[in-house]
């Protein structure tokens, strides 16, 4: 079952990744469950994160700068853990004979990690919006 595939099939036509050329590329990510992947690290490295920052972190109280850090280190552990997961599944075309495949293939991987840093970051700030309600401490956090 494949949920995630539409959402990031949209944002493969709205910034240009999706190549025509290349479509064996995006059929076996779709088939491997490559997009499920990505949306099950989009959704749930920020989550245990932020449930650790908002629920766990008592002393000393966090400020706002202490909060962006922290968001910005989610986005880079999603968007480590996507260019990991991305690069398993399509490994058969980063050793790919035909250079065009590879190379189109590594900068397709980095361009989803990219792309999972960012939304990760979006992400991260509605669980916070959610999550400082149910803090006894940082709940003065994002804003």
């Amino acid at each position: 079952m494949v949920i995630f595939a539409p959402i990031y099939e949209f944002f493969e036509n709205v910034f240009g990744i999706f190549d025509n050329q290349f479509s064996m590329v995006f059929q076996t990510l779709f088939e491997k469950g490559g997009y499920n992947n990505m949306g099950m690290l989009l959704l749930f490295i920020p989550l245990v994160f932020l449930l650790l920052f908002y629920l766990l972190w008592k002393f000393p109280y966090a400020t706002f700068w202490h909060w962006l850090i922290y968001i910005g280190i989610i986005a880079i552990i999603v968007g480590a853990s996507t260019f990991g997961s991305v690069r398993l599944t399509l490994a058969k075309f980063l050793v790919d004979s035909n250079p065009l495949i590879a190379d189109f293939t590594e900068t397709l991987v980095l361009k989803y990690a990219i792309l999972n840093a960012f939304l990760s970051l979006i992400i991260s700030l509605i669980y916070s919006l959610v999550l400082r309600l149910y803090s006894k401490v940082q709940m003065h956090l994002p804003f």
